[in-house]
């Protein structure tokens, strides 16, 4: 099932912060969004006039989507009163939901977004139900009661106390004995042209914190006006990759690159407002398009259903100059068979592919131009009729041939069966193809420029194996 996530949090008529964003990054970062609503805002992305809390209907909204649906994990953020807190607290501890909390109380245009004096309330009701808390230094300040004068990455002993003064107020519950908790105070100016985060992760194991702390850097980017809605979206990147199953520490780290890849493209608004460009750009769009047509090619035949192998097919095609594997997009949950036809277990996706990923990024450094890879069912007779029938060139890789220290490390293993059929061709294949060895199943790759030349080498294929 594909993973949900909840946000409870204030809406935002421009869709740039509160349950708007939450709900486009939940999207983006592939988890399904539900969302309860808090309060009512009225404000444009430089302008806030003011808000109606929605108390009175919070009890009802969480009541429904929590007794429905198997929610783990949620986001907070816009908390406008005390009633508010209270609901909230209780279906935190009814339903035992994972936390993250964006401490939002003043808006990025300025002005209050909630009661003056909630601050207490929070620390006193929600922060020993919160697992990671994202402040920003005026927040963190406010928080620690502490004043934070130096900020330098230099000397970060100031701000490292803060931080373990928040996380002290995450561990009060003693439900919080041996859980692990994090702090991550944003964007902190430094002395230099970059700003950074403060991480603190910890475990409390009888009452000793094993702490570890993480700076991640970023460049400082000069702009005029106001960037609406930063806040919210780090903190439901986050969400929705701890909801995806990584670890605290790979949710913060896949969530600062998440960010830091969409804090280059902006929606400009009137009056000098920016709003962060959470759409999928056209380049990628392209990418996910042609994988979508390949999918399409294949799922409409039955025959293709004999090529899927036992740890089934994928199709993965990479942006022209990728470098990682966030730069490959791929079906997530693979392909196998329904009823006879190939079909997705899930949808396309940018970083959803792994195995083909690898040998994608692993046949750029050789051939630039290969942009996509398909794994394919091995069958020593298909080998023979692909070779006899068609113009493919195809490459047999032995992998006992392997060095020993690539064999226990499985990208070192991509790299290796390319770089064996570069060596010797001086070229990627249209096929490589292995007997497999213990544990690893017989294979053959398909590799292509465009979505166009692999279906017209699909089309080789199946007609050969018909034959």
């Amino acid at each position: 099932m594909k993973p949900l996530c909840l946000t409870i949090a204030g809406s935002d008529p421009t869709s740039g912060a509160g349950i708007q964003a939450d709900i486009r990054t939940f999207d983006r970062c592939g988890v399904h969004p539900f969302s309860v609503i808090t309060a009512i805002t009225y404000q444009t992305a430089t302008k806030f006039l003011g808000y109606t809390s929605l108390s009175d209907e919070l009890d009802s909204q969480l009541d429904i989507i929590l007794t429905s649906y198997p929610i783990k994990y949620v986001k907070i953020g816009m908390i406008p009163d005390v009633k508010s807190i209270d609901i909230i607290v209780d279906y935190i501890k009814k339903y035992d939901l994972e936390v993250v909390f964006d401490p939002v109380s003043v808006a990025s245009a300025g002005e209050r977004l909630s009661s003056e004096g909630l601050e207490l309330d929070i620390e006193k009701s929600l922060l020993p139900y919160v697992k990671i808390i994202t402040p920003n230094l005026s927040e963190a300040s406010y928080y620690s009661n502490r004043e934070i004068n130096n900020t330098s990455e230099e000397n970060l002993d100031e701000l490292k106390k803060v931080a373990e003064i928040l996380l002290n107020k995450l561990y009060i519950s003693e439900e919080s004995q041996n859980v692990k908790k994090a702090v991550v105070i944003k964007s902190v100016t430094s002395n230099h042209d970059e700003i950074f985060d403060l991480v603190l992760i910890c475990r409390k194991i009888n009452n000793q914190m094993e702490k570890e702390f993480q700076i991640f850097k970023k460049n400082k980017i000069s702009f005029e006006g106001n960037i609406h809605g930063t806040g919210c979206i780090f903190s439901s990147a986050i969400t929705a990759f701890l909801a995806n199953g990584n670890s605290i520490e790979k949710a913060i780290i896949k969530a600062e690159n998440f960010f830091d890849e969409k804090f280059q493209s902006f929606i400009e608004l009137p009056e000098e407002g920016k709003i962060i460009d959470l759409t999928i750009s056209d380049e990628r769009l392209k990418v996910i398009y042609q994988i979508k047509e390949i999918y399409n090619f294949i799922s409409q035949l039955r025959e293709f259903s004999k090529l899927i192998p036992e740890v089934r097919m994928n199709i993965s095609g990479s942006l022209p100059n990728a470098i990682r594997k966030e730069d490959v997009a791929g079906v997530d949950g693979r392909i196998s068979i329904v009823n006879g036809f190939p079909k997705a277990s899930g949808e396309i996706k940018f970083g959803a592919s792994d195995h083909t990923a690898r040998l994608i990024l692993s046949a750029k450094e050789f051939v630039n131009s290969i942009n996509f890879v398909i794994n394919l069912k091995y069958n020593p007779h298909w080998i023979s009729v692909i070779r006899e029938n068609t113009d493919l060139e195809l490459k047999e890789i032995i992998r006992k041939d392997q060095p020993e220290k690539i064999k226990k490390k499985e990208f070192s293993t991509m790299q290796w069966l390319i770089k064996e059929s570069f060596d010797k061709l001086g070229k990627i294949p249209d096929i490589i193809w292995d007997k497999g060895s213990l544990g690893k199943e017989p294979m053959m790759r398909l590799f292509g420029n465009n979505s166009s030349e692999m279906i017209t080498k699909l089309k080789k294929i199946i007609k050969a194996i018909n034959f």
